[in-house]
């Protein structure tokens, strides 16, 4: 339970000693099942987001009583198979000892709105088929199945002006 715990949420930009351990997150997650990406790889791709905090790309990393937690992207054109979607939230991931406290959805709001005030309209995401109904919460729609380097998911949007 979070009541009793310190929530907050920076931007990369400002802590980036933990780059380390979300480039090791991300790898266990999305990259160790492919021979063709590094530890070293992934950590370049988080990198990409540490010295932003008022343009895209960046990250946001959560951090509950000052551990860190989890973190969340906002990206350009993340699917390269559809370049007509401009930004996008992804890298959303919260540390297997902080999950089931609703950190994602923290993270998802606090991405939604950082996303309106650099002006973007329209917020695209891909979700593996279990996290559907999380981003539906969010009032993410769905438009239409994808193949993601291999991996099924739904591609969803939010009209971050409605």
């Amino acid at each position: 339970m979070l009541i009793d715990q310190n929530i907050t949420i920076k931007y990369l930009a400002d802590v980036p000693e933990v780059s380390h351990a979300i480039a090791e997150w991300y790898y266990n997650e999305w990259g160790a099942h492919d021979e063709n990406i590094t530890r070293e790889y992934m950590h370049e791709i988080v990198l990409q987001k540490i010295g932003n905090k008022d343009q895209i790309p960046l990250s946001l990393v959560l951090f509950v009583d000052e551990k860190l937690a989890g973190v969340a992207e906002l990206k350009y054109r993340e699917n390269k198979n559809f370049p007509e979607y401009t930004h996008w939230l992804g890298g959303i991931f919260i540390a297997s000892t902080f999950r089931g406290l609703g950190l994602s959805s923290k993270l998802i709001q606090s991405a939604k709105t950082v996303a309106q005030a650099l002006d973007v309209q329209n917020l695209y995401l891909q979700a593996e088929p279990m996290n559907i109904a999380l981003y539906e919460k969010h009032g993410f729609k769905k438009l239409h199945t994808a193949d993601h380097f291999g991996i099924k998911t739904t591609i969803m949007m939010i009209n971050l002006n409605q």
